[in-house]
């Protein structure tokens, strides 16, 4: 149905394909619904509309991982001016929350990442949601206490920047 050569990662009931623009619906329905307040890092982005997600997938690319050919988690990463892949989305829908997705994903990625000579990956971890600081502290992320992204709201709390080296 998806092709082999799209498959990065597969077991009897999960398969783990690499996205392209086309899936950008796929990461839109996701965020937009059973995401919803389940998202891992900063989302407060003002384009992030189907055409900025494909936009993203084609800079840099993304993870899909389909349970029963249905997509439950999935996240995309671009390259940062630094050398580094920053994730832009991340997230794993209710039903399927807690049954360790996203930490495959990430996984993956840094597999990925590996293979690309890519030395750490980097992500905006919102300040308000400390259960996710403390997740990632556990995939082996730490703060960049001087580091923080911009949001599109005024006097909204500013993400931090969390990154791993990989190498």
């Amino acid at each position: 149905m998806f092709g082999r050569t799209r498959t990065v990662f597969e077991q009897d009931k999960y398969k783990i394909l690499k996205a392209s623009a086309k899936d950008a619906p796929v990461f839109s329905a996701l965020a937009k619904g059973e995401w919803s307040e389940r998202v891992a890092i900063s989302q407060r982005r003002v384009k992030d509309t189907p055409t900025q997600i494909a936009d993203d997938l084609r800079a840099g690319g993304g993870l899909v991982l389909y349970r029963n050919s249905l997509p439950v988690a999935a996240l995309s990463y671009v390259p940062a001016k630094d050398g580094s892949w920053e994730l832009r989305r991340l997230g794993v829908t209710k039903t399927f929350s807690g049954r360790g997705f996203t930490t495959l994903l990430i996984s993956t990625l840094e597999t990925q990442a590996k293979k690309s000579s890519i030395h750490s990956i980097r992500i905006p971890v919102d300040t308000y949601s400390p259960q996710f600081k403390a997740y990632f502290e556990k995939l082996g992320f730490s703060v960049e206490s001087d580091r923080t992204f911009a949001t599109v709201f005024a006097g909204a709390m500013q993400p931090i920047r969390m990154r791993k080296h990989i190498g």
